[in-house]
């Protein structure tokens, strides 16, 4: 009887513990944006603030002040809270230490409460650069429009071609996501992804290539898959600008490398005499490689598809898993299916996203891409932008 109480009292305790800890959470998370500059600081273990300093987190705190107004309340949910403001919602997660100090803290993308299409575009348009966006219900109904049908410039989003050929050619042929192909050096390519640093010879089956080159937009595994494909076979029926279909090693040697000689020979070839040096690049070390924060050549060396294109293309891999791994910009658990595939280089960003809220629900595609020729894209705004597009369009 003795040992079922103490049981019991520890449990209570525990309980209590748990209770205090969530109420102390929420409490500072309100104080955040409550907090005078001078005083913010003190909110914050020195641990936290040696690796974000004190004028970044005043940035992100006026930023979401400027936005959505005055804090009013910090409420429990399953991963983390729900900040309600006077003006909408956001997301964070907070961690404190035994001395109720931040030592980790994290917010995602606000929602506006009066939020609406016109006034998210119009944002969208002040963003420097040329923009296209798309948003089609049910691949039948265009929700909203804005240079859609113009072929930009989407970096890493150009896979989904790869994986819609791919499932094209395992439905046409006896390939099977089983079969294996082996790491080899001409195919190796450099980050995003994990599969560069992998030995050569290393097998993996079609499925686990498939679901690096999509969810960790992995470089190496995407230019396996286009090796395995044939590069004619992905070019069949994509406009000119897309002929030679690069990889993504061939990619980084001709726009990064500091070979001046390389890249204006290959500019100023004709289409036969660019897939010989692209041959010719299949030998060659991934030597002098350096991707700054300046675009460069975004116009003439890249993947270019539309808006509308990228939409309809998300759209049909809507039963393969792999764009279901990585949600993007959306709380996976908030959605019946979320699929993403993004991309980005200096001067490129681009989301595209398949959303459906339940099983009933109608499924929507959206798409935005941001080019700019001078400078890199804002990725944060443009992210928060596409966030609050995407809540304006499906719900948060």
């Amino acid at each position: 009887m003795k040992v079922n109480l103490v049981i019991l009292i520890l449990v209570l305790l525990l309980f209590i513990s748990l209770g205090v800890q969530a109420a102390s959470e929420a409490e500072v998370l309100k104080d955040i944006f409550r907090k005078e500059s001078a005083s913010l600081g003190t909110l914050f273990a020195d641990s936290f603030l040696e690796q974000v300093s004190l004028t970044q987190i005043e940035a992100i705190v006026n930023q979401y002040g400027s936005a959505l107004g005055a804090v009013q309340a910090a409420e429990k949910i399953e991963n983390g809270y729900s900040l309600q403001f006077e003006k909408g919602t956001a997301p964070a997660q907070i961690t404190l230490n035994s001395e109720g100090k931040i030592i980790g803290l994290w917010f995602g993308n606000y929602s506006l409460a009066e939020d609406n299409l016109d006034s998210i575009l119009a944002e969208l348009k002040e963003l420097p650069g040329e923009l296209s966006v798309s948003v089609i219900k049910n691949n039948q109904e265009k929700v909203l429009s804005y240079n859609e049908q113009k072929s930009m410039a989407v970096g890493s989003t150009f896979k989904l071609q790869v994986l819609k050929r791919l499932y094209e050619e395992i439905e046409e042929s006896d390939k099977k996501w089983s079969d294996i192909v082996e790491l080899e050096a001409k195919n190796r390519s450099l980050p995003s992804g994990i599969l560069q640093s992998w030995p050569f010879g290393t097998p993996l089956t079609l499925r686990s290539l498939s679901n690096l080159m999509i969810s960790q937009s992995d470089n190496t595994a995407t230019d396996h898959l286009i090796d395995f494909l044939g590069r004619e076979n992905l070019e069949d029926g994509l406009k000119d600008i897309n002929i030679p279909f690069l990889k993504t090693r061939e990619f980084f040697m001709l726009k990064f490398s500091d070979d001046d000689q390389l890249r204006e020979r290959y500019l100023n070839s004709n289409l036969s005499e660019k897939r010989k040096i692209l041959s010719e690049l299949s030998s060659r070390e991934l030597n002098n490689i350096k991707v700054g924060d300046k675009p460069i050549l975004i116009e003439k060396l890249e993947w270019y598809f539309s808006t509308e294109e990228l939409a309809e293309m998300i759209y049909e891999l809507k039963d393969a898993p792999e764009i279901k791994i990585n949600p993007g910009l959306v709380d996976q658990k908030n959605y019946y299916l979320a699929g993403y595939k993004g991309g980005s280089e200096p001067g490129v960003l681009q989301f595209t996203h398949l959303l459906k809220k339940s099983e009933a629900a109608d499924i929507y595609a959206i798409s935005v891409t941001i080019n700019n020729r001078e400078q890199a894209v804002d990725g944060q705004k443009a992210a928060q932008l596409t966030s609050r597009l995407i809540s304006a369009v499906v719900g948060p």
